[in-house]
């Protein structure tokens, strides 16, 4: 008998006493056999802890003492995680109960699959959100179906650059191979960009997998286009840029964004990408030393210094 897929769920949460039951008991309908719950407290002051200690028992808490931010709060879910394929989910979502069963149907038949993504719905469950996504020359990123009626033209299922990270999976061999999350996105966006690139960038597939279905209880209208969102945005998509993009892409990307910029930018966005702006370029050299991962530069430092040694007593 095969052995299904064994996911680990990890709900990250700030605060978020009073919505995270919503989510949990949603996964407890899950009709899937095979999976493990962690909650990482991301150093919340309210009833968070007690809430999932009390009504949830079978639930590992795990408490940060402080905001780790999006990236740093679900890297201590993920180092505690024992499934093959380690689930991160928002707080804010309701999860139908097929999802892992989708999830793990489409790893069997796609043995090179590195992250699964879902179709993300608003809460009225008939306006698409997400169904996979697109990284634009300028490194913004599209969602496929954003804001349309799930009537059907988005249940194939399809490669794609990336997938969000309101509710993604990613494969326990490319977690060894590539590392945890980049937390230097504090304290939000482009994580999940980045992990999806690198993901494809060694070979594995990232798949939006429409029979997994996730209601996101975000507004639309919740915090987009204010000066927080446009500034933090802005400034993790130029780390993005700078850290994964080549030389001739960077090119591309510098020509895509000055049109970009001149033909859609409203008056009031001019401050908060202007200080995006300045403080890529005073992090340059940061976000530019980040372009390979820091363990392969010691092992490639490593290797030229035994070969220097090796020179020396031949």
């Amino acid at each position: 008998m095969e052995v299904p897929l064994f996911f680990s769920i990890v709900i990250v949460s700030l605060n978020g006493g009073r919505v995270i039951g919503r989510a949990l008991d949603s996964v407890r309908r899950t009709d899937y056999p095979a999976f493990e719950v962690i909650v990482v407290d991301n150093g919340s002051t309210d009833d968070l802890a007690e809430v999932v200690r009390r009504d949830y028992p079978e639930v590992r808490l795990i408490r940060a003492p402080v905001n780790l931010g999006f990236a740093g709060g679900n890297n201590l879910g993920i180092r505690e995680a024992q499934g093959d394929a380690i689930v991160l989910l928002n707080d804010d979502t309701e999860v139908r109960p097929g999802w892992l069963k989708a999830w793990a149907k489409a790893a069997s038949e796609h043995p090179r699959w590195g992250v699964l993504g879902a179709k993300l719905l608003y809460p009225d469950g008939r306006t698409i959100q997400h169904a996979g996504g697109r990284i634009q020359p300028n490194g913004q990123t599209y969602h496929f179906g954003y804001e349309q009626e799930d009537d059907g033209r988005f249940d194939r299922l399809i490669p794609c650059d990336y997938v969000t990270g309101a509710c993604i999976a990613l494969r326990r061999e490319t977690v060894s191979e590539l590392g945890l999350l980049d937390e230097k996105y504090f304290p939000i966006y482009f994580e999940e960009t980045d992990y999806c690139w690198q993901v494809r960038r060694v070979g594995y597939e990232v798949l939006y997998v429409p029979d997994a279905v996730v209601v996101h209880h975000e507004s639309r209208t919740q915090g987009r286009y204010s000066f927080r969102f446009v500034y933090r945005y802005t400034r993790c998509r130029i780390r993005f840029l700078l850290k994964c993009f080549s030389k001739e892409d960077l090119v591309r990307a510098l020509v895509a964004e000055l049109r970009w910029w001149f033909r859609r930018q409203k008056p009031t966005f001019y401050l908060p990408y202007l200080w995006a702006y300045l403080h890529g370029l005073v992090y340059m050299p940061f976000h530019l030393r980040d372009r390979f991962p820091f363990h392969r530069r010691l092992e490639s430092l490593s290797d030229k210094i035994r070969a220097q040694l090796a020179s020396r007593t031949t």
